[in-house]
């Protein structure tokens, strides 16, 4: 049937070049796996990574919630029981004692709450609809900002990504205080159908491209690295007042898969 020695020779190249075709094949198929395998193998130790030095900075928070409670929060509670046995001693002195004995009072509030934002335990405990709003209680207690606070059920998530959204939640609120110049502060937290969080702003805005190439950048960069790992989506939606901006809106919502 082959005995054309041509046929013979195009059938053995045309063999010959499949069983080239199919080992290319293979050796591409083989590779990609390994790469894939590589990236998640680096993935993972960017996830270990973060999750070592997150346990690292919730010791050192905790360990600093601890000294506010401990050392600060008893010495001003000391400091309060002298002004109260100094106003009992001299009642005429009394009114002039009392505001700073409101202040101390009110110090003595905020070391207590300041403390319970910086241990992430509290955050598993009471969860992150709690936390949250203490946050802002703190936030109202300014009589800066008109404040606007809405909530429904607590979201489902686990106790890792509750603490990075509860960091992320704080860095971001400070970086409204501090740059916004705002008047009117929303936040939203929903756990119907997914987690999400929206910090709106009715500030001067800013030129987000412009602001990554800054310090300030490096900051939000972090903020979206962070909710990356946590496997959250978080948008940010702001330009200058004077281009017609109305503020910023920042978003981070659970990713549904």
């Amino acid at each position: 049937m082959f005995s054309n020695p041509i046929a013979l020779t195009v059938l053995a190249a045309t063999l010959m070049m499949l069983l080239l075709i199919a080992v290319v094949i293979i050796t591409m198929v083989l590779s990609n796996k390994k790469n894939v395998q590589q990236e998640v193998k680096i993935a993972q130790m960017h996830l270990d990574h973060e999750k070592g030095l997150r346990e690292l900075q919730d010791e050192v928070m905790a360990d600093v919630a601890r000294e506010l409670h401990d050392n600060i929060g008893q010495r001003l509670t000391f400091m309060n029981l002298q002004l109260l046995q100094q106003k009992a001693v001299n009642p005429s002195g009394a009114a002039a004692l009392q505001p700073v004995s409101e202040m101390v009072v009110h110090t003595i509030e905020e070391v207590r709450i300041l403390g319970r934002s910086l241990n992430s335990d509290i955050i598993e405990k009471n969860g992150l609809v709690y936390t949250i709003e203490k946050e802002v209680e703190r936030l109202q207690l300014l009589n800066k900002y008109e404040v606007h606070w809405e909530h429904d059920r607590e979201p489902a998530l686990n106790k890792d990504q509750k603490v990075i959204i509860f960091r992320i939640f704080q860095e971001t609120l400070n970086n409204l205080l501090k740059y916004a110049e705002a008047n009117h502060i929303h936040v939203s937290l929903s756990g119907d159908n997914g987690f999400k969080l929206v910090m709106k702003d009715d500030g001067k805005g800013f030129d987000l491209d412009k602001v990554m190439n800054t310090a300030r950048g490096a900051g939000l960069k972090n903020i979206l690295k962070r909710a990356e790992l946590a496997r959250l989506k978080c948008s940010i939606n702001t330009k200058p007042k004077a281009e017609g901006g109305t503020g910023t809106t920042f978003t981070l919502e659970q990713i549904i898969q």
